[in-house]
Formats: structure tokens, sequence, C-alpha cells
């Protein structure tokens, strides 16, 4: 034993140093227009992690690299423009050592364009700066999407790079006759399915035949067919050019997994400790219906819920509308002066598009309330988004706005009449790397006949609202230090954020929360009490969005504070 326990720690002595002898310390010199870093990621140079603080922070590279470093750089050095540099290096117990002169780089004397198209924005190219081939690479695709974005596929487009040795100048000539426009051709589905009919997939798509070629309709068209989440592959082909129409060809290979489970155990600041259980059968029965269990598990929140979709049920003049169906149970207690119980079900009629979702339903609910109160509701509803933003896990550009309105039946002498309205506008504005982002929400209630349950009514607070108190810790306002334990009917918030990086995948933020709820019912009507607050975030950004830490005080009354974990964003 004592043998085999030897030759163990041997072996991996060896394999230890010959990883060491593998990998040399490498470090350049001369470098002034060029970073450290571009050159490093040129030949794969290895840093460890910030957070390994015990490692030096050395860069290094597999030593089997060597012998091409010199014409490697060389290269790299010509596409940046610099075609007299020199470069050499020399090896010595410390590691490689890059020595580079970048001598006189080749500069942009002329642009010249003849177009009968306006592309100014698209021509990343500068006088008087540094060629680089990089960026006249990126001019010419910039010019080719903007013409299949406007329709134009049939092009005349000559880009030329004059490089004058002599002089250290480049010359650019861009040459463009967009010609005739190009229109979408004959749509063919040629994947053989016995599942997926082919109007399930003519429904998502957001051009029809005879339409202006558009590869942002394309774009728009991929995404409305993957979030039916039924295909493993989806291929839309425009490649051809036939007398200016482009024939789509589609095809797909159908989700081959069907079932998929999520569980998590975490701490949100409102709800405390929870366990949250996801189900969910994607392409149930094929034609990408949807079928969904939802359990949240806490001590303050308990909620069941069955989700049913079935997407393109019906079409009306050429608007197709899919089905959506959900129905639950759910508890809460110590979170308002009143626990809760409810059982509801919702059934509506969807239409989503690039931009717009639009739905209208009807939904029943019984609440009944721990002071004795039971209210059984039965309201139709609807709902209107325009999306105007350039990503919905972290967007940085654009506007968002959402309509949502509900009418309690007066169904019985007994029954809650009342009418209920949600606006909510977004929007973003980048400004070289800090995001603005504002939130404003404006709600309003008029009750008609008998009393409204408490739950119905608005709060506001947690990390949607305003960050310096909990969810719906925020009662009808009676000024910028109290509030009322009971909802109101009119409600308005506004939140004003800025975010910035500050290292990789790390950001900073600063935000401004501002609630206030009223007593007063109907349209506009506001009191003038203001809940002012502020606070400091810290993001980290994952694929699935930011992952969000924010601290929120109140501005009059700093001792009214709370922090809030978050993934994904609110704007």
């Amino acid at each position: 034993m004592k043998n085999i326990l030897l030759l163990f720690l041997f072996t991996v002595l060896l394999l230890s140093k010959s990883v060491q002898d593998s990998t040399k310390p490498i470090t350049f010199h001369g470098n002034k227009y060029v970073k450290r870093s571009a050159l490093e990621e040129v030949v794969g140079a290895h840093r460890p992690s910030p957070f390994a603080i015990w490692k030096e922070d050395i860069a290094t590279i597999d030593s089997i690299l060597r012998p091409k470093l010199n014409e490697t750089f060389r290269l790299f050095y010509r596409n940046e423009g610099f075609y007299d540099a020199n470069i050499s290096h020399y090896i010595d117990t410390e590691g490689i050592h890059v020595v580079i002169k970048e001598n006189r780089p080749i500069v942009i004397d002329s642009i010249l364009i003849e177009s009968d198209l306006d592309i100014k924005e698209e021509i990343t190219l500068k006088k008087n700066t540094r060629f680089r081939a990089e960026n006249f690479g990126i001019t010419k695709k910039n010019i080719r999407k903007r013409l299949l974005s406007e329709g134009y596929c049939s092009p005349n487009l000559n880009t030329k790079a004059y490089i004058d040795l002599e002089k250290y100048t480049a010359s650019i000539e861009i040459k463009l006759e967009k010609r005739k426009v190009c229109h979408f051709g004959d749509i063919s589905i040629e994947s053989s399915s016995a599942t997926m009919s082919d109007d399930i997939i003519l429904s998502r798509l957001n051009f029809e035949e005879g339409d202006v070629f558009d590869l942002n309709k394309i774009k728009e068209s991929y995404d409305a067919l993957y979030a039916l989440e039924a295909f493993d592959q989806l291929h839309l082909d425009y490649s051809l050019n036939l007398y200016n129409k482009k024939p789509i060809k589609i095809k797909f290979k159908e989700i081959q997994k069907h079932i998929h489970t999520r569980m998590g155990i975490g701490y949100a600041t409102d709800l405390k400790f929870q366990a949250k259980y996801h189900w969910e059968y994607k392409n149930f029965y094929g034609n990408g219906k949807k079928l969904i269990f939802d359990g949240l598990l806490s001590e303050k929140q308990k909620i069941l819920e069955n989700s049913f979709f079935f997407p393109y049920v019906v079409s009306i003049f050429d608007y197709h509308l899919d089905f959506e169906n959900s129905v639950g149970y759910s508890e809460e207690q110590n979170l308002h002066d009143y626990d809760e119980k409810v059982v509801y079900e919702r059934l509506y009629l969807s239409h989503s598009s690039s931009r717009w979702y639009n739905s209208i339903g009807l939904g029943i609910e019984n609440r009944e309330i721990s002071n004795d109160q039971t209210f059984f509701l039965i309201y139709p509803f609807m709902k209107i988004v325009y999306d105007r933003r350039d990503s919905k896990l972290n967007p940085t550009e654009g506007i968002y706005f959402s309509h949502e309105m509900e009418y309690g039946l007066p169904y019985s002498p007994d029954s809650t009449t009342y009418l209920k309205y949600l606006e909510e506008l977004r929007a973003m504005y980048t400004l070289s790397d800090v995001t603005l982002s504002a939130v404003g929400r404006i709600g309003a209630i008029k009750v008609f006949k008998n009393d409204m349950p408490e739950s119905k009514k608005f709060f506001a607070g947690g990390a949607f609202s305003n960050r310096a108190y909990g969810y719906d810790q925020i009662g009808i306002t009676k000024s910028a230090t109290e509030d009322l334990i009971n909802g109101g009917y009119t409600l308005a918030n506004l939140s004003l954020e800025a975010n910035f990086p500050i290292y990789k995948d790390f950001g900073g933020a600063i935000f401004s929360d501002n609630t206030m709820i009223s007593e007063n019912q109907g349209l506009w009507e506001f009191s003038n009490n203001v809940i002012y607050s502020a606070g400091l975030g810290l993001r980290y950004l994952t694929p699935i969005g930011p992952f969000k830490i924010d601290m929120g005080f109140n501005i009059k009354n700093k001792s009214e504070n709370a922090i809030h974990f978050q993934v994904g964003q609110s704007f």
C-alpha cells in the first residue's frame, strides 16, 4: 500500500512538472499603440482569475507556439496598419520576451463614397486615423447588412483600400449601386413532421410572400419560432436570389427531450427561505403545445399552478390567436395585516408578433380573507404590450409600454363591480458605457358597487418597485416617511437608474425610487404624499440576465432600508 501511494505521488509530480514545462510566461516590450491585452489574445495567453490572489498575475502561453511567434505578431501588426513593424523575441529564465518596434502606421488620408443609398452610419472608417483591416471588414459587413435590411439583395458593391507604402497612407473607395428592391418569394417547409403542422410554422413568420425582403424579419421569425420551444434545429434558408425574389426554405427538427424539470432552494428578502419546483412538457402531443406545473413553498407563500398553452387555435383574417389557461391555488400569510387563500382560473386568447403582445380573457377567483370575508370575482381582462427594447434579458436601448385592464362583473347583488387599470412605460438609453433607465407606473381603481378585497388594491415596495421596502410593504402614503397598512386606489411609481461597468462582467448602479399611493378613487386622483428612496446596486452579467443586489433606503428616514436579490432586469 505504501509503495502504491509513493507511485501515485510521483506520477502527480511528473504530471505537474510536465504542465509547468509546457507553458512559459510571456511579456511584451515596446508596444505603444496596441494594448497588451490584445497581444495576449492573439496567442491565447492565459492569466489567473482575479479572485486567485495567491497566484502571480502573469500571462502564460504554450511553449509549442514559440517558433511561430514572430510571424504571428508580424501578420497581426500588418492587419493593425503597421506594415513596417519589427518583431523579435528571446527567452530567459523569466520566460518569453517579445520585443516590438511598431514604427510608422498606415493612416487613412481619403474616403471616397459613391452611393445611391445613405450609408454614412455604416462606415466605421474615419479619415486621419490608423487603417485597420478589421474596421474595413466591419464596414463592408455593415453595408451588406443595411442593404438586406432594406430589401436590396442584388446590389453592385465595390470596396477597395489602396495602400501607399511610401507615403504610409490608405485611400478608401466605396462604390454602391443598390439596384432594385427584392421581395420574399415562395415559402416552403421541407421538414416532414408527424406532429407539427405547417400552419403553426407559418403563423410565427413575420413576413409573407410578396413582402419587401427584410433581414430583421428573418431574425424576428427565428425568435418567434424558437419561443415555441419545440425545435432542436431550425433553419430559414434565404440564400437563393431568383430575379429579385428570395424564396424561403424552412427546415427543422423537433425537440427530442420533451420533459424538463427544475428544482431550487433560495432566499428572498421578502419571502425568506423558499423552495421552487417547475415541470414542463414541451411540444405536448405536437404543434408546440405546452403543459406546465409550478410550485412554490415558503413560510409566507404557497403556490401551486397548472398552465396549458395551445398555439394557433384560430385565425381571424390571418390574425392568429393562441389559447392559454392557468388554474391554481395560493396562500399568503404574514405579508400584510390579513392572510389570504385564493383559488383562480384564467382563460385567454393571445397574439404575439415581433413588437406586440395582445391578450383578452376571463378570470375567475375565490378569495378567502382571514377577517372572515369571502369574495367571488368574475372579470374580463386585457393586456397590450409594445416592446421596442434591443434585448429582453438585458436591454440597453429602446422603450416598452404595457396597458392592463380588468372589469369586475355585476353577476349578483353581492358581487364587487370595479374597473382597474395599470399603465407602465420603460425607457433605456446607453451613453458610452453607462445605461440610463426609467420605469413609470400609473394605476387606478374605481369601485362601483360593494367592497373590494384588500389584496386587489395597490401596494408598493420590493425589487420591482420601491427598493427601500420589502415586497408590498407600502400602503397608502401619508407623508415622505409614513404609510398605512391599507392598499390604495391610485398608484404612481417612478424609478430612475444608471448602470455602469466596473470590471469585466461586474457592474454597479445608482438608483432612485419614488412612490405615491392614494386612497382617492377614480382616474388621476393622486395625492402629493411621495416616499423618496435611493440606493446602490451591484450587478454580475449571466447568460440569463444580470444577477442583481440592490440596497435601498428612504431619503427622509434612512432607518427604513432593505436589500434585494434578483436575477433578471427590471427594465
